[in-house]
């Protein structure tokens, strides 16, 4: 792989023109140049994977001022050539890799960063390199972001609507009236109504169980509002019901 990515650094350099003396750093024409050299790497130490490469020289090619295009022009073979070699893919499935990683780091404007000589490529690195001071500062203000505690997260209290206890009930009021005059056209004795009601988990305005006395209240009470009932209106057989002012019966 020795000097396979010369031709590559020298169309670098032509796209770059007068920016490639400030921005072709010692890391990266040390990897487009010879790609990954996995004997810089230890026995048994895991080397860096293809796309991060790739991703790398993308964010640095976006950095050091190509467009999408410029880039293209020579990451897409760069990868297929020299970087093929690191994985199991084939030239045509790296280029296609490549082309989305270009779209992914332009299209989310991913910053260039670096890790001086830590960095993961064991690219060649110096003290020199015009970004090398102010790398380290991003690098420290990174550790430093990571190492704060992040604050819980609270989820806010749910607001609890409360609905008066006759508006909440109405559904089941207005249920239990229909179903009582429904009874009472039948001729079903108050008692038994009652039951009914209850059986079959209806409920009053404030959500009790029926009694004798407060259906012959609420059938009263609906009875004094209707206004000249017509035949065949279910209020009418409240007033054709037996319902009166009596008193209920004692049990």
């Amino acid at each position: 792989m020795i000097n396979e990515g010369k031709p590559f650094l020298n169309l670098l350099e032509t796209l770059l023109g007068g920016r490639g003396k400030d921005t072709l750093y010692l890391c990266i024409r040390d990897l487009v140049e010879h790609g990954l050299d996995l004997t810089r790497y230890a026995a048994g130490e895991r080397s860096a994977p293809r796309q991060d490469i790739t991703q790398y020289l993308a964010a640095w090619s976006r950095h050091a001022g190509l467009s999408a295009e410029e880039s293209s022009a020579w990451l897409i073979d760069y990868c297929a050539a020299v970087l093929t070699v690191l994985s199991k893919r084939t030239p045509a499935a790296v280029r296609h890799s490549t082309k989305s990683n270009l779209r992914y780091i332009y299209g989310s404007e991913v910053p260039f960063l670096c890790h001086g000589a830590k960095n993961p490529f064991r690219a060649h690195c110096s003290p020199d390199c015009p970004v090398y001071a102010d790398m380290q500062a991003k690098q420290q203000a990174i550790a430093l972001e990571l190492a704060q505690p992040r604050p819980a997260f609270k989820p806010p209290t749910p607001m609890i609507v409360c609905l008066p206890v006759k508006v909440a009930n109405k559904e089941q009021f207005q249920k239990s009236m229909s179903l009582a005059l429904d009874e009472i056209g039948k001729g079903t004795k108050m008692p038994r109504i009652v039951e009914i009601l209850n059986e079959r988990g209806l409920k009053t305005r404030t959500g009790r169980e029926w009694k004798y006395s407060g259906l012959h209240k609420e059938l009263l009470a609906l009875k004094d509002s209707q206004v000249a009932p017509q035949d065949g209106d279910p209020a009418a057989a409240v007033g054709n019901s037996r319902v009166t002012e009596d008193p209920p019966p004692v049990s």
